[in-house]
């Protein structure tokens, strides 16, 4: 019996102090902070610039390395994104219609500038390329390219934060 009210009290003192786990601030040990400028989109995919930002950021967060401010001066780092060269090209025909297509291919390339707040470029115009397919429901439906603009939004913006984490590598 005793050994029982022993295990119990030791088992009520280990719920009431908690654990003291902290996560750490980041994997490298140092906080560094990370300005994002606005994503220029210079192609003529439609409103993928701010889907390419937002997916940045969720990778940036999620990885750790970085801590994102809003405020150029504040940041250690500072990231510029452009985007160009998007193209839409065939992939898929239906066998007994070869005039329209079934499926596309969807092309697009990333310029990526990293830098110190001092001006010192660590990645000068870095091209990250990405493609994605969609394909027709039917014959008589046009492809819907928005689900393809997410998946090339989500593919760059992985690549770019991999790309800034390892800029030392």
């Amino acid at each position: 019996m005793n050994k029982f009210f022993l295990n119990r009290i030791f088992f009520c003192l280990i719920l009431l102090t908690g654990c003291k786990y902290n996560i750490p601030e980041s994997r490298s040990g140092n906080t560094k902070t990370i300005y994002i400028e606005a994503v220029k989109n210079f192609s003529l995919a439609p409103q993928i610039g701010p889907l390419v930002r937002h997916k940045l950021h969720e990778h940036i967060l999620r990885r750790g390395h970085y801590e994102i401010v809003s405020n150029k001066t504040e940041g250690d780092y500072i990231l510029k994104v452009s985007l160009r060269n998007y193209k839409k090209s065939s992939e898929i025909y239906n066998p007994q219609d070869t005039i329209i297509a079934a499926g596309f291919r969807l092309n697009i390339n990333a310029i990526v500038t990293f830098s110190s707040r001092s001006g010192t470029i660590l990645i000068d115009e870095a091209v990250v390329s990405e493609n994605a397919s969609v394909v027709r429901k039917n014959p008589l439906t046009k492809p819907m390219d928005r689900q393809a603009l997410l998946s090339l939004s989500e593919s760059l913006g992985s690549q770019i934060s991999q790309l800034t984490e390892n800029f030392k590598w």
